[in-house]
């Protein structure tokens, strides 16, 4: 009678262990499918902060060689101090002006970047996001079909 009670039982855990396999199989196949679209994310995520930081760059030393520039404008003004301080003063109330446009310019470019940058990284987040929700309702429609 024992040998025969260790076999149903035996049989039991066999048929238990085959569904939980299967389940856990499932599991790992729908973690695989929702994981690849995060980790696309993650990349593009990764390429745009270092494309971002490199245009930003750019903008950085456009700037600085605006600056270097003005600079010697202003100390090539100098020697015309003595001769004709009103024009002096009027050359560096013009050049202020213009440095200020080409700092509101290079700011503009910047922010420009950024929400550039900011949208596409929105699409590819929505993108990811729609692929995630479609493995997990796939997932959800086999789950149910598969538990009937």
């Amino acid at each position: 009678m024992e040998t025969a009670t260790q076999e149903r039982t035996s049989r039991a855990f066999e048929r238990a262990m085959i569904s939980n396999g299967d389940a856990a199989a499932f599991s790992i196949d729908v973690t695989r499918r929702a994981i690849g679209p995060m980790t696309e994310l993650a990349i593009v995520a990764a390429k745009e902060r270092t494309r971002l930081a490199a245009e930003l760059q750019i903008v950085a030393l456009e700037a600085l060689h605006e600056a270097h520039a003005a600079a010697l404008r202003r100390l090539s003004a100098w020697p015309d101090m003595l001769t004709d301080p009103l024009r002096l003063y009027h050359r560096g109330f013009l050049e202020t002006l213009d440095s200020a446009q080409r700092a509101l310019t290079l700011t503009g470019m910047s922010a420009r970047l950024v929400t550039q940058a900011s949208e596409r990284l929105q699409t590819a987040a929505v993108d990811a996001g729609r692929r995630v929700r479609e493995t997990l309702e796939e997932s959800s429609g086999i789950g149910d079909t598969t538990r009937r």
